[in-house]
């Protein structure tokens, strides 16, 4: 019973934690993904703000948990599927804006651009250091909530790696024609990636409910 508390206190804590960087890194970002004019900025913004939605339900569960001391299993599968929910509409939003792009390029701004490469660079580090933690987590006790929660952090280490990559590339690629697609594509790429997550945590929490 110890034991189940003190696992149920971690999760609690690291959830609370989640949540404010996520929050945190993701306020700016509606602001600088709107000037610069990134697809790649733009999606993971939107993302921010799903994700911010989804980890808050996950640690109403996990105070309930810690409340009634016992792991609320079924609601930790709710939560997950509410979290492949949220990939799959990520996957189609950032697909859907990617292709659009594609048919009609837009030019960069430059100084939002180059805030979103700054913020990100920091964000890499932040997301990385969160994916490990909540992943070691969850192998101490298998859990739907935290293994949605270092997959997000998984698909937010790469969403930021990703967007810093894709701005880079777009503003060294000397080919005026090349450039204008370098965005769309990395957001399509990132799409593949949050495909995939959705699905796998989608065949875990449909394990853990049968």
């Amino acid at each position: 019973m110890e034991a189940t508390n003190d696992l149920l206190q971690k999760k609690k804590k690291t959830l609370w934690i989640n949540f404010l960087v996520i929050f945190a890194t993701w306020v700016p970002f509606v602001f600088i993904s709107i000037l610069s004019n990134s697809i790649t900025l733009i999606a993971q913004m939107l993302m921010g703000g799903a994700q911010s939605l989804s980890v808050f339900l996950s640690l109403r569960t996990a105070q309930k948990s810690v409340k009634k001391q016992e792991v609320l299993i079924s609601k930790e599968v709710v939560n997950a599927r509410i979290m492949v929910f949220v990939f799959f509409v990520s996957f189609a939003v950032v697909s859907f804006i990617a292709i659009k792009r594609f048919f009609h390029p837009k030019e960069l701004e430059f100084y939002a651009s180059m805030a979103g490469v700054f913020g990100n660079t920091i964000a890499v580090f932040v997301n990385f250091y969160q994916w490990r933690k909540n992943l070691k987590i969850s192998k101490e006790a298998f859990s739907p909530v935290m293994e949605s929660q270092w997959t997000l952090f998984r698909i937010k280490t790469f969403t930021a790696l990703t967007a810093v990559i894709s701005i880079l590339v777009y503003y060294f690629v000397p080919s005026v024609i090349l450039h204008d697609y370098v965005d769309p594509a990395f957001s399509i790429a990132l799409a593949s990636l949050i495909l995939y997550s959705a699905i796998s945590l989608l065949r875990k929490a449909k394990f853990v409910a049968e």
